[in-house]
């Protein structure tokens, strides 16, 4: 059953992601500790996202290393989209260590989708 999340401003207009940022390491060795690598071949399906996980894509910019939470199956499908030539790895990360790892935006949504339960 596909479950639509709220992620809205009040003008009904989608909000942008949720990242997670790490105080005193990076992105990579935090989801690394915290994550269970997966493998985006073949490709992850929103139905194989385990009950009280999700899956966060750890993407290479160039510059810099973004990882963006995949909240939802949109979300999760732009995260892996197999013709997106960037390097990433996809990990399996427990939702109460995202929100200690994200912001209190990522925090209230969890919350206020039941994702905590």
């Amino acid at each position: 059953m596909f479950v639509r999340f709220k992620n809205r401003n009040p003008q009904g207009e989608r909000k942008m992601g949720y990242y997670v940022n790490p105080q005193g390491e990076s992105k990579a060795s935090f989801l690394k500790r915290e994550g269970i690598p997966i493998a985006n071949s073949p490709k992850i399906t929103w139905k194989s996202v385990p009950k009280g996980y999700l899956p966060v894509a750890l993407v290479s910019n160039g510059a810099f290393n973004a990882a963006g939470i995949a909240f939802c199956e949109s979300e999760l499908d732009a995260f892996t989209r197999l013709d997106d030539p960037r390097p990433r790895q996809i990990f399996m990360v427990p939702v109460k260590k995202l929100v200690e790892a994200s912001n209190e935006e990522f925090r209230e949504y969890a919350e206020e989708n039941g994702l905590l339960d």
